[in-house]
């Protein structure tokens, strides 16, 4: 998930908020303000009822933070580059570059988040006895923050892929079995379990206790059932695109250019004639950039035709894999520098180039041909 908005950099990670936090923030500080503190601190004005609502709310997202943060911390102490974690209006999300090659490794990765909110539960709750006058809005904060981050951390133990619990779980099957892909599966079954558990007793608690209570809820567990589902599918699609060579799926006849041709040479004969939308460009069969329909929207029409293609190209960073690599090399290369294509490398030489579509293609040829 991308951040809407970024905030600061905590150990070279970037903090950064989705605009549906700002809804998840409203909503919490409004049931503090009316509901929860109201109900235990009776004596209180309506401004500190407001301003310990928004504090307390406030502090969720900083023990979120520090839930996320503890897993992004150990990831990078694995060698799985974080490059920032996004808060949203269900919590949080570290946003990896890789994922754990070993189940020793999602074990810790995973469990750290759980018991940094438990250990933030006993530091809150040893707070609270701090204050002499337990009915003060500090001690009421204290409280709280101690309930809520047992809450968090019990809640994100469950053992429901894709939470924390869910991948304890798988890291303990991947690992008795060897199979990530059997493994994601049973904890994604579990997850989907317990989506359906929370979809059905917010519906319950919708009609018979507190719509706000029932609909968030059930909110909760249509995310937690559909992203069961998407991981499930996206380990295997993973697996399978993992027995499948670059070369397998690359044009032998790719269609290259020099670096002196010209951008209306380009244009005329590769994007109008060809239908693609990147081009190769070459020198003495050497992969010296790309060019791409996005370049030449940089120059002006009437200068194409006295513009060579070396002065548009891309020329680093080049994103390349090579023909005996696996499609989901190339597909994880393209996802995480956010681009529609990579360049095939071939020992150094043009060996042309692969698109997102190209592989899309597959997967739906597959589809419908039932080919696994």
């Amino acid at each position: 998930m991308k951040a809407s908005f970024k905030l600061f950099r905590i150990a070279g990670i970037t903090i950064g908020i989705h605009y549906t936090w700002i809804f998840a923030l409203i909503f919490f500080s409004w049931t503090l303000a009316q509901v929860y503190f109201p109900s235990g601190y009776t004596d209180w004005s309506t401004a500190v009822y407001w301003i310990t609502g928004v504090i307390a709310a406030l502090l969720i997202f900083v023990s979120v933070l520090l839930h996320e943060l503890a897993h992004s911390l150990v990831a990078n102490a694995r060698g799985i580059p974080v490059h920032s974690i996004t808060l949203f209006i269900l919590g949080g999300v570290s946003n990896l570059e890789g994922e754990p090659q070993k189940p020793a490794a999602e074990f810790v990765m995973a469990i750290v988040g759980p018991v940094t909110s438990l250990a933030l539960a006993a530091i809150f709750w040893g707070l609270s006895f701090l204050p002499a006058d337990k009915t003060t809005p500090l001690a009421a904060i204290l409280s709280y923050m101690a309930i809520i981050n047992i809450y968090l951390g019990a809640f994100n133990l469950l053992p429901g892929f894709p939470m924390d619990g869910g991948r304890v779980l798988r890291s303990i099957i991947w690992g008795s079995t060897g199979n990530l892909t059997r493994a994601t599966d049973i904890a994604g079954i579990v997850g989907q379990f317990f989506g359906w558990a929370f979809i059905g007793l917010g519906l319950f608690l919708m009609i018979s206790v507190s719509l706000f209570t029932g609909l968030w809820l059930a909110f909760i567990g249509w995310f937690l059932n559909s992203s069961a589902d998407a991981s499930r599918k996206e380990v295997a699609l993973r697996e399978r695109l993992s027995h499948i060579k670059v070369r397998e799926l690359m044009n032998p006849n790719t269609v290259t250019i020099e670096p002196e041709t010209t951008v209306e040479e380009m244009v005329r004969n590769i994007f109008r004639k060809q239908h693609g939308r990147a081009v190769p460009v070459c020198h003495n069969g050497q992969l010296v950039g790309i060019a791409t329909i996005t370049d030449v929207k940089k120059v002006p029409q009437d200068k194409w035709a006295v513009t060579p293609v070396k002065q548009i190209m891309t020329s680093e960073p080049l994103y390349t894999v090579s023909p005996e690599e696996n499609l989901n090399t190339a597909m994880m290369l393209i996802a995480k520098n956010d681009v529609n294509q990579v360049l095939i490398s071939d020992q150094g030489k043009c060996g042309g180039l692969l698109s997102r579509a190209d592989i899309i293609r597959l997967i739906q040829v597959n589809a419908e041909l039932g080919l696994r």
